[in-house]
């Protein structure tokens, strides 16, 4: 009889995990390259899994919820992982090595989450955890994501070589992505092109990882702040140009209430180039269908 409850305890168990309820989130950080232009540039990524992939994991969790997050170290390097807003110290991933750590329960929004230490963060070992999104109660909502960047490529050469960069100097990026990609890559991106129909919303999670600010400008359309990390005051306001600090997570909401093809860039014109060459960068697009 003993021995027939532990069969059932451990059937019900395993049907949780079938479910999610008890899946436990894993992530891996690997070293690879970025193909860019003409260079060739070391750069270290969050995957899913072993597979190489030269875009980060995207992690969710419910709203108000907890979970746990196994990161494990496929570089010859300690890292040091960080979960901005949870409260808790970061953490150093031995390289070669695994570790547990806690997902904190947060409020609604979207907020960074990676590697803190200067080759980790500076060759591109960030993401966003995005909180409670896909729960928000508007009609006909999808959900894209974007992750933004800016990079000195000679500079991550240098990182990657075991130099440690003059802060004093002056920071001089060459290329923009939205999710590790350049225009007009962005668009043959589905998290970073935005597609509706005529009278759907939805939410766009946006998370800083670079060393400026950024200023996104939506032609078209007005977006509805819903979270933001860095200036919680602003929720609620209707902007067709909207900051991004550096370090901020943030989320808006689009109605497509016209159809037609609009651009969505970064006001700052460096900033939608490829190495100096327009258009590039930091730029994707919204279609709506009639």
């Amino acid at each position: 009889m003993k021995k027939f409850i532990h069969s059932l305890v451990v059937l019900f168990y395993w049907s949780l995990c079938g479910t999610g309820v008890w899946a436990q989130q894993e992530v891996w950080i690997q070293k690879g390259i970025w193909e860019v232009g003409a260079e060739n540039v070391p750069v270290i990524r969050l995957t899913p899994d072993t597979i190489w992939s030269d875009q980060n994991k995207v992690f969710s969790l419910t709203e108000e919820t907890g979970d746990f997050l196994t990161v494990h170290n496929l570089d010859s390097l300690d890292h040091t992982w960080f979960i901005e807003s949870s409260g808790a110290d970061d953490v150093v991933i031995p390289a070669g090595g695994s570790a547990e750590l806690e997902l904190p329960a947060l409020a609604m929004g979207c907020y960074r989450l990676g590697l803190s230490d200067l080759s980790g963060y500076r060759l591109g070992g960030s993401s966003m955890l995005q909180v409670g999104l896909p729960d928000i109660a508007f009609d006909s909502t999808a959900l894209y994501h974007w992750n933004l960047s800016d990079w000195s490529t000679a500079e991550m050469m240098s990182i990657a070589a075991g130099e440690i960069p003059d802060e004093e100097a002056p920071y001089v990026p060459t290329q923009f992505t939205i999710n590790e990609r350049t225009y007009p890559a962005t668009v043959e991106d589905p998290n970073a092109l935005v597609q509706l129909n005529l009278g759907d919303s939805c939410l766009i999670a946006i998370a800083n990882h670079g060393l400026m600010d950024h200023v996104l400008h939506f032609h078209g359309f007005h977006v509805s702040i819903v979270s933001s990390t860095h200036h919680p005051e602003r929720v609620g306001w209707s902007k067709d140009t909207v900051p991004v600090r550096k370090g901020e997570g943030l989320t808006v909401q689009l109605v497509a209430n016209q159809p037609g093809t609009y651009p969505v860039h970064d006001h700052n014109l460096i900033a939608v180039t490829n190495a100096g060459f327009y258009p590039g960068g930091m730029l994707t697009q919204i279609i709506v269908a009639p």
